[in-house]
């Protein structure tokens, strides 16, 4: 199996745990503040890890980060109702550049 097949599995899964989050809370806004929907992102995150791992395929670094961010760190946060660090939204800029910028190095231009 592709790492690429294993990705969009878990895309898939994602959007269908998004749904489900979704309908349960009776809109997608009321989901993201959900403290299920962010543990079962960050343990699906760290699944398809897992997975990659297990089938010898390369495992994701940003995935891997992400999965232990939301899962040991975000997740608490909503689930305690813990007012989220100031920081936050400087570190997802800087995640955003740096997998802009990952992506443009690892990408081979024609």
């Amino acid at each position: 199996m592709q790492n690429e097949t294993v990705t969009n599995i878990f895309w898939g899964l994602f959007f269908i745990w998004l749904g489900m989050i979704s309908v349960l809370q009776g809109s997608v806004e009321g989901a993201l503040d959900d403290q299920f929907f962010a543990l079962g992102t960050g343990v699906m995150l760290l699944i398809l890890n897992l997975v990659r791992s297990f089938l010898r395929l390369r495992i994701g670094v940003i995935t891997l980060g992400l999965g232990v961010i939301v899962t040991f760190f975000y997740a608490p946060i909503v689930f305690f109702r813990i007012p989220p660090p100031s920081f936050l939204p400087l570190m997802l800029v800087i995640l955003g550049i740096a997998l802009i910028i990952g992506a443009l190095k690892t990408r081979t231009y024609l």
